[in-house]
């Protein structure tokens, strides 16, 4: 099994994002292909190229409901015929509110976010017998070290960690530009945060926000609940993380 990671959005108090997200697209290993080739068609049928890159950040816009339409059936298409059908796709995510102060982090210490998430996409993995290989949008060679370096201390040198034993323990650091699952990933992350922020929050309902409702509720039907690393208790596929354990 993969599990490609991304998140929308930062938890710092700088960041204009209200509700960032880090989510997880599980994938069994073989529906890599046929998703592969999904994508490419989704592509090359809108764009007539399918070199072009998924991102939320240009689909989920109020313009592509008016003007863009081509990004609203991009995103749509890519729900309906891949997170959303038949090829056991798995989605789990850590929600967040903007934190009023920077997390007070070791360099060394993984951040809870990232903890919550891995311990999902562990149970995931442990109910399908499976081991799982966690890959990472690549942003550049010190940032991937660290994140690589802080996933390591956590499964090695913590108990719940050794209790990860599901989890393959390298992990691998893949560009959004080429590779579709990041992609997906992006996406979900994207889509959760605009509708916590929109549909969660005070925002009056519109014609965009009943779209981006729409596509979550598809989204939602993706998770499940998963046992935690020591099978104490399950676990919430969608997590809105309560900001004393953010901070």
């Amino acid at each position: 099994m993969l599990a490609f990671i991304d998140e929308s959005g930062f938890p710092h108090p700088n960041d204009e994002t209200q509700n960032p997200v880090l989510a997880a697209v599980c994938i069994p290993k073989e529906a890599v292909r046929l998703i592969v080739q999904r994508m490419y068609k989704i592509k090359t049928d809108i764009f007539g190229r399918f070199d072009v890159e998924l991102k939320a950040v240009n689909v989920l816009k109020p313009k592509s409901l008016t003007r863009n339409t081509n990004n609203k059936l991009f995103a749509e298409r890519v729900v309906n015929e891949v997170l959303n059908s038949a090829l056991n796709i798995k989605v789990f995510a850590i929600v967040m509110d903007k934190p009023e102060r920077p997390l007070d982090v070791e360099r060394s210490t993984f951040p809870n976010h990232y903890r919550f998430l891995l311990q999902r996409i562990n149970g995931y993995a442990a109910l399908k017998t499976s081991k799982c290989l966690v890959c990472f949008d690549s942003q550049d060679e010190g940032n991937d070290m660290i994140i690589s370096h802080k996933m390591r201390n956590y499964l090695f040198r913590s108990l719940e960690g050794n209790q990860c034993t599901s989890i393959v323990e390298s992990a691998f650091f893949v560009s959004s530009k080429v590779e579709e699952g990041i992609q997906l990933a992006d996406l979900c992350a994207g889509l959760l945060r605009k509708y916590y922020e929109q549909i969660v929050g005070d925002s009056a309902p519109d014609v965009f926000s009943n779209w981006i409702n729409e596509l979550f509720e598809k989204i939602h039907r993706q998770t499940c609940s998963v046992p935690s690393p020591d099978g104490s208790k399950q676990l919430n596929g969608i997590y809105r993380i309560p900001s004393r354990l953010l901070l």
